[in-house]
């Protein structure tokens, strides 16, 4: 009874990925998008295969073993991408080589909070091989630098305008849609907070640049108050109409952007200061 207690797979492990290399490549792109703060990367080899350990502040990530490397193929390509990916977020990565028996405990999800202490301790390989397995594939240490096809493809929900988070998880469904309501959305707050019936750029120009602006927007300098409330038309006339008059045809990140802006409007309406 004693021996199983002791033996029970850790329930501080985080597995992801799957035997496939694409979906490891997800993974780790999930773990940069996501921890603020890593504090560990260990490359786990065994033979040909390889695997990841990744600590973050509170978390254990086990990244299980799609990548490979003696070959020329998916695997190899993946686990050469990986590594910079690491490399691009100023990771230093560390590799070890484990047993048989510890990357099939990896695969199965089946590792103890030993086996976690004896790779955190067990002696990094000397000299590195990490770029060699890079050179080997790309030649260079560059390759994903302006590369960001492995982050998700997610707006960032907690720096979302409460208002808008119903558009904002609807967004993926149709984005045009989603930003076009947020522009009406956003001009049905302000004529309400300021009591007019001004519409469109007009409304925004009234509200935040006119003479006396009913909002100001929050800074001692005067001057940067002004040019931010300038912000509100501007971004405006540049985006909302061609989603009001025709279905845009953009790539899915450049309308997130476009959301992201209006989103920055939600922020500094809610900031504002209504002239007393």
């Amino acid at each position: 009874m004693l021996f199983n207690l002791f033996n029970q797979p850790s329930e501080e492990i985080q597995y992801l990925g799957t035997p496939y290399t694409q979906d490891c490549l997800d993974a780790i792109g999930i773990i940069l998008q996501t921890q603020i703060h890593i504090e560990k990367a260990l490359l786990l080899s065994c033979n040909q295969a390889h695997a990841y350990l990744i600590k973050s502040h509170g978390n254990t990530y086990i990244i299980r073993s799609g990548f490979s490397s003696g070959y020329s193929g998916e695997g190899p390509k993946g686990l050469a991408s990986s590594l910079q990916l690491l490399l691009k977020h100023n990771i230093e990565v560390d590799e070890i080589n484990i047993s048989e028996k510890l990357m099939k405990k990896i695969n199965h999800s089946s590792l103890l909070d030993a086996d976690i202490e004896i790779m955190l301790t067990t002696k990094v390989v000397r000299p590195t091989n990490i770029y060699e397995y890079i050179y080997a594939i790309y030649k260079t240490t560059e390759y994903q630098v302006k590369n960001d096809r492995y982050y998700p493809t997610e707006l960032p929900y907690h720096l979302i305008d409460s208002r808008i988070l119903d558009l904002a998880l609807k967004f993926n469904d149709d984005p045009n849609r989603s930003i076009f309501n947020a522009f009406i959305r956003l001009e049905n707050i302000v004529q309400n907070r300021i009591n007019s019936d001004k519409h469109s750029s007009a409304l925004f120009e009234y509200a935040f640049c006119s003479e006396n602006p009913p909002l100001i927007c929050k800074s001692e300098d005067k001057r940067a108050s002004q040019a931010t409330g300038r912000i509100f038309p501007n971004i405006y006339k540049a985006f909302r109409n061609e989603h009001a008059h025709n279905e845009v045809s953009k790539p899915l990140k450049t309308l997130m952007r476009e959301f992201l802006l209006i989103n920055e409007l939600y922020i500094l309406e809610s900031e504002a200061i209504q002239r007393s």
